[in-house]
């Protein structure tokens, strides 16, 4: 039995990762974070926040790096021009979750960070410590509840999730050219 080739590898892996990725992303927004938002103290919310969203940069990393060299590659390996857009498309998109995360939520998840740390102990993280000396962050964090910033998180994330599906389509409608 032949070992599977490099471009059938990187379709499996950019469409498996593309869509873990995106569903993972939406779960978070549309599952947890509600259970998460509902609960009676700040305390919790703030240590459930801090839990999914460090497993989330855990699946976020390396579905990114995955998503974007699996895309990439197959951009660069085929010949039709379209398939070739798609696959770049697909690559920018997927690709962006992270870059999402780390800037249009980059206050929010200071604050939420800072908000944790307050209620339910440091803990120390480059996922979670990235933002939380900037000013914006600051005032995030002093003029909202740990509900309402978390809130505003899963609006964010459900809005990122969007993105990263968007991709994950359009790169499995490449793959299906």
């Amino acid at each position: 039995m032949a070992l599977p080739t490099l471009t059938s590898l990187a379709k499996v892996a950019g469409i498996s990762s593309s869509g873990i990725f995106a569903g993972y992303t939406w779960a978070l927004s549309d599952a947890a974070m509600p259970a998460i938002i509902a609960a009676s103290d700040e305390v919790t919310v703030a240590r459930q926040w801090r839990i999914q969203y460090l497993k989330g940069f855990l699946i976020a990393m390396p579905a990114t790096v995955i998503n974007i060299l699996s895309w990439s590659y197959l951009a660069y390996i085929t010949s039709d021009t379209f398939a070739r857009q798609l696959f770049v498309t697909a690559a920018v998109t997927t690709g962006s979750g992270t870059v999402f995360a780390w800037t249009a939520l980059r206050y929010i998840n200071g604050a939420l960070a800072i908000k944790a740390d307050k209620s339910a102990g440091p803990q120390q993280s480059i996922a979670l410590n990235y933002s939380r000396k900037e000013s914006g962050t600051k005032n995030l964090e002093a003029g909202h509840s740990t509900q309402e910033l978390a809130a505003k998180w899963k609006q964010y994330n459900a809005f990122r999730s969007v993105i990263l599906l968007l991709g994950t389509v359009v790169g499995a409608y490449a793959l299906a050219l």
